[in-house]
């Protein structure tokens, strides 16, 4: 049998149908549910209802602080508001019966990859998943490391600036939410036609006065990820700004993350790491940094592209569900 696999994002659900040999069938995505817990639980359960007769069990990647062993969330992410201390695993159980497995984002993605890619034979290290956040996973002696109260990988609160406002944290400064609001600033574009569009406009009570305004209303254009690397390739200087202010916030959680754990290896994962040039340019802000601060090559960090992209926390989350029940999917 098979696996029912959803990673919840912030503008969206992945899922897909994992079968015996860990393949990716029956991909697909649907918005993100955060309206309600009802809602939340309804988007699982019409993909049970389609997939029920080729799967016998489900496994979800969440964002936020997860006890996986008992499917409690304990908060954070930016499902924090619908299921900060409720039991996942029940909510959805009583709805689907079959068995359910949830775990972090983040540590589903450093499953994936210990598991079977890019830090497969690997005993330390470490993944930093790209999303409309931060995800993050540790792995030790080859295993994925969890901590006091499940916090372990939690990179995106680590702070990359010294403005004193939510810039600071990764999640906004490196997280696409972050990057898109900044870019919707910049270019004037409506908030209400971006992903999570009540959630970016959300930053603008904090952050808004910084920025120029603008006198004609906001032009009614999408700023993904596909888009805002098509603006970089076309040069554009209010993007171009922005991707090199992502790349040393970027580049300063990489070295961080590397000076406190020492891992082997740090993987890079999630939608915005498909753009084939951040890993270079990676690289060469890393470099640079190293050089600035005075940091010894020995400390610079290797890096790498995840095997999965960001199908990895679909995978992470089965290997969670195998780990939990001792069973292929």
């Amino acid at each position: 049998m098979k696996c029912l696999a959803m990673d919840f994002g912030g503008s969206s659900i992945k899922y897909a149908v994992v079968n015996e040999q860990a393949e990716l069938e029956q991909t697909g995505s649907a918005p993100a549910p955060l309206g309600s817990v009802e809602e939340f639980v309804d988007s699982v359960e019409k993909l049970y209802l389609q997939y029920r007769d080729e799967i016998s069990g489900i496994a979800l990647s969440l964002p936020g602080v997860i006890d996986a062993e008992t499917g409690e969330h304990h908060g954070s992410g930016v499902y924090q508001d619908l299921l900060a201390g409720k039991n996942v695993k029940e909510l959805i159980s009583a709805r689907c019966p079959v068995k359910v497995a949830v775990e972090n984002d983040g540590k589903c993605g450093a499953l994936a990859e210990a598991w079977k890619g890019a830090l497969a034979g690997v005993k330390d290290g470490a993944v930093l998943v790209l999303g409309s956040g931060i995800g993050g996973g540790v792995i030790v002696n080859g295993k994925v490391h969890r901590g006091y109260n499940f916090t372990a990988g939690e990179f995106s609160f680590l702070l990359t600036g010294r403005d004193r406002s939510i810039m600071d944290a990764a999640w906004m400064s490196v997280g696409m939410l972050g990057v898109t609001y900044q870019t919707c600033k910049r270019k004037n574009l409506d908030f209400s036609v971006q992903d999570a569009g009540d959630v970016i406009a959300s930053f603008d009570q904090m952050l808004g006065d910084r920025y120029p305004k603008f006198d004609q209303p906001p032009q009614k254009i999408k700023a993904d990820g596909k888009q805002f690397f098509q603006w970089l390739e076309e040069g554009d200087r209010d993007v171009t700004e922005i991707y090199q202010e992502f790349l040393h916030s970027l580049a300063i959680l990489v070295e961080n993350i590397q000076i406190c754990l020492a891992p082997q290896r740090i993987v890079i994962g999630g939608g915005l790491s498909k753009a084939q040039r951040l890993l270079p340019d990676l690289n060469r802000e890393l470099e640079q940094l190293c050089t600035d601060c005075n940091i010894s090559q020995a400390m610079r960090p290797e890096i790498c592209n995840s095997r999965y992209l960001n199908e990895c926390n679909l995978l992470g989350a089965v290997y969670n569900y195998i780990q939990q029940y001792g069973e292929n999917p």
